[in-house]
Formats: structure tokens, C-alpha cells, sequence
């Protein structure tokens, strides 16, 4: 085999291996006489200002078409995966004549480039599903929102490439989920690093006073359709907003240094916090030692020592708790005593050392 075909066989075999889309097989593909349709709709271009809105650019990028039919959108993914499969039974093939080799090559190009025309096209008339599910984040702010739709072209890109139309579940349903399940984490991990500035919304802001109020009389939240009346916003926005408002709540204050200056005063942050009642560090680690080795002795030894100095026991009710005499008593809390002394003397050198 000459090195040109073995450099097209490689080639075919790359292209074959890196495909994106999860494999589907069926058996209308193994006929050699079946083509997969073309859906392809015609393009309407909207020229971009630089005053237009991040929603309103994002749906006019690359152009925008009508909405597919559940008909047309099966044909697509028919398509894409009917492509794949003959990418890989060219993968599987051996050719003896260079000429034959570049002529599978070229095949297996216009084969991926029907692919990704038919993966444009269910992205480009599915953008609208993205922009459904980022509307719940509007209120987040115009910072946040092209980073909301990077984040939902993301997820629907990524179930293109994973769905099974030969199941019967519908692509919009599953690609709904997955752009609201990576919304949601997206959300999530900005809130809880900190990154994401919530600004909440009037409405926000009259509910939580509303609910303080409530809670603090009744102890529990009030039923959404009383939420509603008392706020005056519709019920079915106040069960949209009670979620957004539970990860408001959650968000962590930004950080503050203790030397900060309290208004126009000359006392410090570190003034105000400062707990006059808490242990000094050094007292801290020394009792932190001391109990550290006290684990370290026997547990009857551990029991006198406790009855005797945190209980303020007698060396006679400790005798009584433990049927031992006055005298044995004495004589297992000296020795308790002097190992304790002993293993913090060593810890104390091993640490000079």
C-alpha cells in the first residue's frame, strides 16, 4: 500500500473516530439505495447596530428561520446520523488504488459537511428555546446575560450531539431540560463563589417583607395564593420568583477587611466583632495539647481524670463510682498525672527540634 492511500485511509479514519454525535443505527441505513432528505430553510439576515439589545443580536447572528416542524426535525437528525454511519463504514474499508482512496476522501468531506449544515440548522431555528429559558435570569442584569446565552448555545449544542430521535421523545422537551439543567448549575456555582452581583427585583424585595412579616407571626410561609393577594403580583410569577429569591438569600456578602472604618468614626470593624470572652491563641493550642494527649491515656484513666477535675468528684465518690478504694484512686491519677507531663514534655521538645 503506497503512502498516499495510506495517508487518505488515516484521514478517513480521523474524521470517522472525531465525530460529536452519539451513534444511532438503523436499519434504513445499511440499504445502499436510501438518502437521507435535506431540510434546509431559507435565511432571513437582519443587519446588527451597535445599539441593539444582547437578546436581539443573538437571535439575528447567522440569521433566523421559521420554527421546524417535529417532521422536519426528525429528517434533519436522520440526516446527520445517516451521514455518520457511512463515515464509518468508509473508515472500515481497505483501498487498493490510490484513485479510488481521494475519491472516499472527498466523499467523507461533503459527508461532514452536510452534517454540520444540518447540526447549523436545527441549532439556528432552536436559538429561540434558549432565549425561553434565560428569561427567568433576566433580572440577574445585561452584564450577565451574553454569558447566559454562551452558556444555553452551550447546552443545545451538546443535545444536537447527544439525542436519539429514534426514541419518540420530542427534541424540544430534551433539549429544554438540558439548557435549564446548565442554566441552573451555571447559576448556582456564581452564586456560590461570589462572583455574580445580584441585584434583586421590586418584586423580590416586597415579597421577602412580606414573608419576614408573616413568618415572624405565623412561623411558616404563607400559601402562594395569599403570598399573592398580599403582594399584589400574580401568583404564577411568585411561584417563578420564589426559587430565584431562595438563591438570592443564599448568596454570600462580599468580604470585608477588619480594618475597615465604621462611617465617619475611628472605630474599626475588628473593634466592634472583637470577642473580649474568647481564649487567647496561645491559651487555645495549650489546652488543645492537653487534651490531645489526655485521648492518648486509658480509658479508666480518662474516666478519674474526668470525675476527678471536670466534675469536681472526691477521691471517695470516684472510689464509689468505680468500686476501687480511696488509695487506688490517688495512686492511678498520680500516674495518670505524670504520663500526662511526660508526653507533653516530648511534644514540647519535638517541637523545638
Amino acid at each position: 500500500m503506497s503512502k498516499a492511500i495510506d495517508k487518505h485511509t488515516n484521514e478517513i479514519k480521523a474524521i470517522a473516530e472525531g465525530l460529536p454525535f452519539k451513534r444511532v443505527d438503523s436499519p434504513e441505513y445499511e440499504d445502499p439505495t436510501f438518502e437521507a432528505q435535506q431540510v434546509r430553510q431559507e435565511r432571513t439576515f437582519v443587519r446588527t447596530t451597535p445599539g441593539m439589545q444582547i437578546v436581539s443580536r443573538f437571535l439575528a447572528e447567522r440569521g433566523t428561520v421559521e420554527i421546524l416542524s417535529s417532521e422536519n426535525t426528525v429528517a434533519l437528525f436522520e440526516e446527520i446520523h445517516w451521514c455518520a454511519h457511512n463515515l464509518r463504514e468508509l473508515a472500515e474499508k481497505n483501498f487498493k488504488s490510490e484513485v479510488k482512496a481521494k475519491e472516499q476522501v472527498v466523499a467523507a468531506r461533503r459527508l461532514v459537511s452536510r452534517m454540520e449544515a444540518a447540526e447549523e440548522e436545527l441549532f439556528i431555528a432552536n436559538r429561540r428555546l434558549i432565549v425561553a429559558c434565560v428569561k427567568p435570569f433576566f433580572w440577574i442584569g445585561q452584564v450577565w446575560l451574553s454569558d447566559f446565552l454562551q452558556e444555553g448555545s452551550k447546552a443545545l449544542s451538546n443535545a444536537i450531539r447527544k439525542f436519539d430521535y429514534t426514541r419518540g421523545t420530542p427534541f424540544y422537551s430534551y433539549a429544554q431540560v438540558s439548557i435549564q439543567n446548565r442554566l441552573r448549575n451555571f447559576f448556582r456555582d456564581h452564586v456560590r463563589s461570589g462572583s455574580l452581583g445580584i441585584r434583586p427585583s421590586e418584586d423580590m424585595i416586597k415579597m421577602k417583607q412580606v414573608l419576614d412579616k408573616w413568618r415572624e407571626e405565623h412561623s411558616e410561609d404563607p400559601p402562594p395564593e395569599v403570598l399573592a393577594v398580599m403582594t399584589g403580583i400574580d401568583e404564577a410569577k411568585i411561584k417563578k420568583l420564589r426559587p430565584l429569591m431562595a438563591q438570592w438569600q443564599r448568596m454570600p456578602y462580599p468580604p470585608l477587611s477588619l480594618d475597615a472604618m465604621l462611617g465617619e468614626s475611628t472605630s474599626s470593624l475588628h473593634e466592634l466583632v472583637e470577642d473580649t470572652k474568647a481564649d487567647e491563641a496561645f491559651d487555645s493550642t495549650e489546652k488543645a495539647e492537653i487534651w490531645s494527649a489526655i485521648e492518648n491515656l486509658p480509658e479508666r484513666s480518662r474516666y478519674i481524670l474526668q470525675l476527678r477535675f471536670i466534675e469536681g468528684r472526691t477521691l471517695e465518690e470516684t472510689g464509689e463510682r468505680l468500686n476501687l478504694t480511696r488509695a487506688r484512686i490517688k495512686q492511678i491519677q498520680d500516674e495518670s498525672l505524670r504520663k500526662l507531663r511526660q508526653m507533653l514534655r516530648q511534644g514540647t521538645n519535638d517541637t523545638n527540634m
